[in-house]
C-alpha cells in the first residue's frame, strides 16, 4: 500500500494549482440536493402510481403520465406548446398509436367445482397474464393437469377443449397448449427461487401471452400455495374448475412525458434521466418514477430560488421501459450527439428490510464485468462474462459510485455496486454509446410478485436516491471550473485503489498456482482500461483547457509509472 499512498500524493502535488477536496466540490451539491429534495412528494407519487396495473397504453399508465405531469406543472414546468423563449423549465406529452391493443385487468377468481376458492383478483392481482380475454363471465371448465411435462412430451395429451396446468413459462404453456393443441386456456406456475415462494406462498410472478384475437384464450398465473392445490385436486380426478375472468382489450396510443431544465450556455449538451411507468409494482417501477418526478421538482425549486444555473440541459423522460429511451436516443441524431450522460432509475425505493438485497449502482462494462472477482459481484438477476471489446471506459463509474458512497457513509445506509447486467433503460444508452448508468435494488423477495406493494417503499431511500441522482446531474450540468480536475482527481484515486487491488488479487491466485500470463493480462486490461477513462474527461470540454491537458498528461505518465511498478511486484 506505501506505492498507492506515494502514487496518490504525486497526483495531488500535480493538481495542486487547482487545489480542492473531491468530497468538498461532491458535498456542496449532495447538501444543496438534501434540503431541497421532498421525499413525502415522491412517496405521494408512488402512492399514486402504484394503485394501478400499469401496461402501456391502459388507463393506469396514462393516468401516471398525466398525475406526474401536472406536478410538474405545479413546479414551474410549462407546456412546449405554450412556452415563451426564455421559459427554462418545459414538459411535452408526446402521443403514438400503438400497433397493437392495450390491456387492463378488472377482476378474477378461480374455484374449484366444490366452491373452495383457490385465487381472487382482489388478493391476487397477478393471477390474471398480460393479454389475456375476458371469459364472459363466471364458466365451468375441465383441467388437464400436466405437471413438468416438457413441450415434446405434450402430444402424448388431449388438451383441446381444456384447460391445461403445468409448471413453467406461461407465454410458452399457451402457444403449445393453446394455439397448438387447441386447448381453451392454461394456468401456469412458475416463480424463480429468490422470490422465496416456499415462505411467500401466496406470491405471483406477473407474466404475459401473446395477444391472440383468433384464440381470445387466456393464462392463469399461480402462486405455489394455488397450484399445490390444483394439484392435490386433480390427484383425486377433482378436473372441474370454475373459472371467472374480465379484462379490457383496446385501442390506445403511447404516451410518453419529456420534461427539460434547458441549459443556459449549452442547451443542446444534456444530461438525461429516465424512469419507466409500466410494470404493476411500487417499488418496480411506481418507485423510480416518484422519485424522478421529485428529482424534476426539485431542480425546478433550486432553480426558481436561483441556487443553480445549469449551462447544459437536463432531460426528465417518462414513459415504456427500454422503448421509450431507445426512441429518445435514436430518432434525433443530432440531438443523440448531445446526450452526454444516461441515469436510469428502476427500483429505487426499497426497504431493504423487508425486501432483502441493496441499492446497487449497475455500472458501465468495465473489466469487473469480464473478470467477476474480489469487490465484483453480479446480482441474482445474473449477467454474462463480457469480451474486452465491449468494454465501455469512462469516468462515470466511480464519479456515481463516489457520490453513493458519501451519501452513505453520511446516512448510514448501504451502497453497493455490480457488473454490467442489462435489462433497463441504461442499455439504451449504452447501445448509442453514451455513458449509462442504472440505480436499482436488488435482490427482492418481491420482485415482480403481487407483494411489491407500497409498504416496501421506503422514504428515506426514495430521498437518498433522488439526492444522489440530482447532485450528479447538477455537478456535471452546472459545469463549475474545477469539475474535470476534480473528477480527474476522483478517478484517479479509484484507479490507483482498485489497480492495487487487481495486483493483490492476481499475486494470491498466482501463488495458488494461477497462469501467471491470465493474470498479468488481467492487471494490464485495468491499465488500459484506466488510461482511456482519463481521456473521457475531456468530454466536459474543461473550462482552462491548457492547464487541465497538463494536468491530464501528468495523469496519464503517474499512471504509466504506477502500472509498472505493479507489474514489477507480480512478475516477482
Amino acid at each position: 500500500m506505501r506505492t498507492t499512498v506515494l502514487f496518490l500524493f504525486a497526483l495531488m502535488v500535480s493538481l495542486s494549482a487547482n487545489a480542492f477536496q473531491v468530497d468538498d466540490f461532491q458535498e456542496r451539491y449532495i447538501d444543496l440536493v438534501d434540503k431541497t429534495f421532498n421525499k413525502n412528494e415522491a412517496y405521494s407519487t408512488v402512492a399514486f402510481v402504484e394503485k394501478y396495473f400499469r401496461v402501456v397504453g391502459n388507463e393506469g399508465f396514462d393516468a401516471s403520465i398525466y398525475h406526474v405531469a401536472k406536478k410538474l406543472e405545479k413546479a414551474g414546468f410549462v407546456k412546449e406548446s405554450v412556452a415563451k423563449a426564455n421559459d427554462r423549465l418545459t414538459y411535452r406529452i408526446e402521443k403514438r398509436a400503438l400497433e397493437r391493443k392495450t390491456w387492463e385487468p378488472v377482476s378474477a377468481s378461480l374455484k374449484l367445482a366444490s366452491g373452495q376458492e383457490v385465487l381472487n383478483f382482489e388478493t391476487n392481482r397477478n393471477m390474471i397474464a398480460i393479454n389475456s380475454f375476458s371469459t364472459g363471465g363466471e364458466k365451468k371448465y375441465e383441467m388437464l393437469f400436466v405437471g413438468d411435462a416438457k413441450p415434446s412430451q405434450y402430444d402424448e395429451f388431449d388438451m383441446k377443449g381444456k384447460v391445461v396446468v403445468g409448471s413453467g413459462s406461461a407465454r410458452m404453456l399457451f402457444q403449445e397448449a393453446v394455439v397448438k393443441r387447441g386447448a381453451l386456456g392454461v394456468m401456469a406456475y412458475s416463480i424463480p427461487s429468490y422470490n422465496q415462494p416456499t415462505k411467500h406462498v401466496n406470491s405471483i410472478s406477473f407474466s404475459g401471452i401473446g395477444l391472440n384475437e383468433e384464440a381470445k384464450s387466456f393464462a392463469i398465473l399461480l402462486s405455489q400455495k394455488a397450484y399445490q392445490t390444483i394439484k392435490e385436486a386433480a390427484s383425486k380426478n377433482q378436473n372441474e374448475i370454475l373459472l371467472n375472468v374480465e379484462t379490457r382489450i383496446y385501442e390506445s396510443e403511447e404516451l410518453t412525458l419529456v420534461a427539460e431544465l434547458k441549459g443556459s450556455k449549452m442547451p443542446e449538451e444534456r444530461f438525461v434521466f429516465s424512469a419507466h411507468v409500466q410494470e404493476p409494482g411500487a417499488n418496480d417501477n411506481a418507485s423510480g418514477v416518484g422519485v424522478l418526478a421529485e428529482v424534476a421538482a426539485s431542480s425546478a425549486r433550486l432553480l426558481q430560488a436561483n441556487q443553480i444555473n445549469p449551462e447544459r440541459t437536463i432531460t426528465y423522460l417518462f414513459g415504456d421501459e427500454i422503448v421509450s429511451t431507445r426512441r429518445y436516443v435514436q430518432e434525433d441524431k443530432e440531438r443523440a450527439k448531445g446526450i452526454k450522460w444516461g441515469m436510469s432509475l428502476d427500483m429505487v425505493g426499497e426497504d431493504t428490510e423487508k425486501t432483502g438485497g441493496t441499492f446497487l449502482i449497475e455500472k458501465m462494462p468495465d473489466p469487473g464485468a469480464i473478470w467477476v472477482r474480489g469487490v465484483e459481484k453480479h446480482s441474482e438477476w445474473g449477467g454474462r462474462p463480457l469480451t474486452k471489446e465491449q468494454l465501455k471506459p469512462h469516468y462515470f463509474n466511480d464519479l456515481v459510485i463516489s457520490v453513493f458512497k458519501n451519501i452513505g457513509e453520511q446516512k448510514n445506509w448501504e451502497v453497493n455496486f455490480n457488473p454490467f447486467e442489462g435489462g433497463s433503460d441504461h442499455v439504451p444508452f449504452l447501445q448509442g454509446n453514451i455513458p449509462g448508468l442504472l440505480l436499482w435494488h436488488f435482490t427482492d423477495q418481491f420482485y415482480h410478485t403481487d407483494g411489491d406493494r407500497l409498504d416496501k417503499v421506503s422514504k428515506e431511500t426514495m430521498h437518498n436516491v433522488g439526492t444522489g441522482a440530482l447532485a450528479i446531474a447538477l455537478m456535471l450540468t452546472e459545469n463549475e471550473d474545477n469539475l474535470a480536475n476534480m473528477i480527474l482527481l476522483n478517478t484517479t484515486t479509484k484507479a490507483t485503489i482498485r489497480l492495487q487491488q487487481e495486483m493483490n488479487l492476481s499475486k494470491s491466485n498466482i501463488a495458488s498456482g494461477a497462469d501467471k500470463a491470465i493474470e498479468l493480462d488481467i492487471l494490464n486490461t485495468w491499465v488500459d482500461y484506466y488510461s482511456k477513462v482519463f481521456n473521457t474527461v475531456l468530454d466536459i470540454d474543461p473550462k482552462n483547457m491548457e492547464a487541465f491537458k497538463k494536468n491530464l498528461e501528468e495523469s496519464q505518465s503517474a499512471l504509466a509509472t504506477y502500472a509498472n511498478m505493479l507489474r514489477s511486484q507480480l512478475k516477482d
